[in-house]
């Protein structure tokens, strides 16, 4: 849960303090737009990776799952698609195998 709340305060952060405190530098923060979704899935994939507990068929499906969001992010740019489909890939595979 404290992870939870430590993203969501991040999130706020990063998006509103920059334009709230920065106005009059309101250009040079617009890259924040472009680059929030690469920074979001570096920070899912970082928690997702070093969880309290976890077994190596377990670990072997995560890296499987990021590999198909890292690839489809990088082909489609659609920043839903791509955790969508690799999500649902990992959780097909740690439910299925």
């Amino acid at each position: 849960m404290l992870e939870i709340i430590i993203g969501a305060i991040a999130n706020l952060l990063t998006r509103f303090l920059p334009f709230m405190f920065f106005k009059k530098h309101y250009k040079k923060f617009l890259f924040l737009k472009d680059e929030f979704p690469t920074v979001l899935l570096t920070i899912l994939t970082l928690y997702m990776l070093f969880p309290e507990n976890s077994n190596l068929n377990e670990l072997k499906y995560k890296l499987i799952g990021i590999s198909i969001t890292v690839i489809l992010h990088l082909l489609f740019r659609k920043f839903l698609l791509s955790v969508f489909i690799g999500s649902f890939l990992y959780i097909l595979l740690l439910n299925k195998f």
